[in-house]
């Protein structure tokens, strides 16, 4: 952790500033430490990353502790066992998967294949319109920010600002390692629910795939408005709800692969992606002659994975990928406890409700993506 973001951290519980207690150092960052509040709440910086976790997603940090001559401090343990609550589960499940394939996105075709799709969901027509877009920018916040990938590009562009990166999985520790080179970039373990940041902080506000992954998507939304700066900007991607067939399907299916571990839920998507590869392979286009409104299908040409893809289930394949690339595509949408849906008219309803000037609106099967100024 550098020492300069000292000032932009705050208690999540009071939101009180912290002292701070530096173990060891290395390279100018402290290794290890412990960050300590006048309201008794206590987070230990591990690894360089601070762990700003509350509830049931902390870790038993005894060990930690007691290496480091704080035997004194004693952990407020949940109600409930970290097992039982569904967003800990999201929590490892999103753990497992990124640190399963810590290279995804971030090299090779599937690094292109993100890049292209960011910025064309985003309105971002190339480089030179996003460097514009961002590099003004004096704070910056990737809410569930996985192994770091879009960070690296704001890093880059944002020279300068200060970029930090949330997340609440154990992939902070490869996020770390993927942006450590960035003098500018800052990975911290939290929750966007309880962020550890005065209000107002953020005059970017950028949360990829994620919102619909929280217990509630419009009040993990309004909590993030809340580290918004006034005319500042916030960029989202949520699922877009689908037709029946294909939301019977996903609410069938994954009453089953949630409750399965990752190792299981990841065999159980290997099925999945090799039904969406032989699909791929058969390279069939078929025509549907009319509308079929009561399913929300269109007259067009289709070919037969997409159709399956958009309309039955997911069952992701692309070619330029390797297997666990794809698997992993489909294992995210099987095993995390929640993936919401949400519709057009419910977005832009949030937006109004929240007094938001929508700069940009995109739409796909997949998932709706828009930009909004406050």
């Amino acid at each position: 952790m550098k020492m300069a973001i000292l000032e932009y951290l705050v208690c999540p519980v009071c939101g009180r500033p912290f002292k701070i207690e530096c173990f060891s150092e290395k390279n100018g960052e402290i290794k290890d430490g412990l960050l300590t509040c006048a309201c008794g709440q206590w987070f230990p910086i591990i690894h360089f990353i601070p762990r700003l976790l509350l509830s049931d997603y902390r870790k038993d940090y005894g060990s930690f502790l007691k290496k480091h001559g704080f035997n004194h401090l004693h952990e407020k343990k949940p109600g409930t066992s970290h097992t039982d609550s569904p967003m800990a589960q999201v929590q490892k499940s999103f753990g497992s998967k990124w640190m399963s394939q810590p290279s995804w996105g971030i090299g090779g075709e599937t690094k292109s294949f993100m890049k292209e799709w960011m910025m064309k969901k985003y309105g971002w027509k190339d480089e030179k319109t996003f460097s514009a877009s961002l590099s003004e920018r004096k704070r910056i916040l990737d809410a569930g920010a996985g192994l770091g990938r879009v960070m690296m590009d704001f890093c880059t562009v944002g020279k300068k600002g200060e970029v930090f990166g949330v997340d609440l999985s154990e992939t902070v520790e490869a996020a770390y390692q993927n942006t450590k080179g960035y003098s500018n970039a800052h990975i911290i373990q939290a929750d966007f629910m309880r962020l550890p940041f005065k209000k107002g902080s953020f005059d970017f506000i950028f949360c990829e795939g994620v919102l619909h992954h929280t217990r509630d998507t419009k009040k993990a939304f309004q909590s993030l408005l809340r580290f918004l700066a006034p005319r500042g900007e916030i960029a989202i991607y949520v699922y877009k709800k689908k037709g029946p067939i294909r939301e019977f399907c996903d609410d069938t299916m994954r009453k089953f692969s949630t409750r399965l571990s990752d190792q299981e839920c990841w065999e159980f998507s290997r099925r999945i992606t090799r039904f969406g590869k032989a699909l791929s392979g058969l390279n069939i286009d078929f025509e549907i002659p009319e509308d079929i409104p009561s399913l929300e299908i269109k007259a067009g040409t289709y070919n037969l994975q997409r159709f399956f893809y958009y309309h039955i289930f997911k069952c992701f394949w692309n070619d330029e990928f390797s297997f666990d690339e794809n698997n992993l595509i489909n294992f995210d949408w099987y095993h995390p406890a929640y993936a919401w849906r949400h519709t057009s008219e419910e977005l832009r309803g949030w937006c109004v409700e929240n007094n938001l000037d929508i700069l940009w609106w995109f739409e796909e099967e997949s998932g709706i993506t828009f930009r909004c100024k406050k």
